[in-house]
């Protein structure tokens, strides 16, 4: 099963041209962290919450997130483009390419 993620999901390139169509603000975040509670062991919806702390200057829950995401089941991905895309691959990605996120 493939899930299209609301949101969108990063690039996999450069950390500095993340190309994510996420949230900024506090209510924004909210809502993503209440769809990722709604089943806290979808890694689709942990990379679109990592992607949302990101995003909101949040890097230390992002890496948090990023790495539960590793643990959880490893699943396909639709990004906004219509690729496919794994949700592992994504979450290494970001702990990878981004000091900032590795650090945490």
């Amino acid at each position: 099963m493939i899930r299209t993620l609301a949101m969108g999901l990063v690039a996999v390139a450069g950390f500095s041209s993340l190309a994510v169509a996420a949230p900024r603000s506090t209510d924004a975040v909210r809502s993503v962290e209440a769809s990722a509670q709604v089943d806290p062991r979808d890694g689709g919806a942990q990379i679109e919450l990592a992607n949302a702390y990101v995003l909101a200057g949040r890097s230390g829950d992002a890496a948090a997130v990023y790495r539960r995401a590793l643990t959880l089941d490893n699943v396909m991905l639709e990004t906004r483009t219509g690729d496919a895309i794994w949700s592992h691959q994504v979450a290494r990605h970001m702990l990878a390419r981004a000091p900032v996120l590795a650090s945490r």
